[in-house]
């Protein structure tokens, strides 16, 4: 017990200090989710209709639309991969704070390139028809790692995210402010201006 205080005081002390313990572990964010739940909330990423659908000898989802719809990324996280890939003739390939990776291949045109950090409904890449394709689409495969296994269902995997095929693409994220740095009486510095010309101030 605690010295110097009587048996009923000390025991009255410690049951509130375990009951106070308790509930600062039972409400700490890290207790409040399950282990391994790091998932993030989804983007569209493509406007158009699924022409094909996830099944044994599709390894993914197509998205198709005409030639230059913008394609999005479907989650926030690093580019792993961006260039020429046999069968889509490009791709990109996302890896995602979760762990798991998104493929978006078939694309005329990319925006992004390896080490890019993306955000969920950023714009990556332009639609076409590149590769095995017998139109313009996007075709978006979801794996669980950056191994080359078998691909999962994406329409699952969007859903569980928000984002239900086919799907309309919000408006483009805010890209990040520019730093400015502070005007310093008597001194020479440089800052930003908003449209990411340099200024110099004296």
């Amino acid at each position: 017990m605690l010295p110097g205080l009587p048996r009923r005081t000390a025991h009255a002390v410690l049951t509130a200090a375990t009951a106070m313990l308790t509930a600062l572990v039972t409400t700490s964010p890290a207790a409040a989710a399950p282990a391994g739940a790091t998932g993030f909330a989804g983007a569209c990423p493509a406007a158009g209709f699924v022409s094909q659908h996830y099944h044994s000898g599709h390894d993914g989802v197509d998205i198709a639309g005409p030639s230059g719809t913008p394609l999005y990324a479907v989650g926030p996280g690093e580019v792993i991969a961006s260039g020429p890939a046999q069968g889509y003739g490009q791709w990109i390939r996302i890896l995602h704070p979760d762990g798991t990776v998104t493929e978006y291949g078939h694309m005329y045109q990319r925006d992004v390139f390896v080490g890019d950090r993306v955000v969920a409904g950023q714009r990556i890449a332009l639609m076409g028809s590149e590769g095995q394709s017998s139109g313009p689409h996007l075709h978006l495969r979801v794996r669980t790692g950056t191994a080359q296994t078998p691909g999962i269902n994406p329409v699952p995997y969007l859903a569980e995210r928000g984002v239900t095929l086919p799907c309309t693409p919000g408006p483009t994220p805010p890209r990040p402010k520019p730093l400015v740095y502070p005007v310093e009486s008597g001194r020479v510095v440089s800052a930003r201006s908003a449209d990411g010309r340099l200024e110099v101030f004296a």
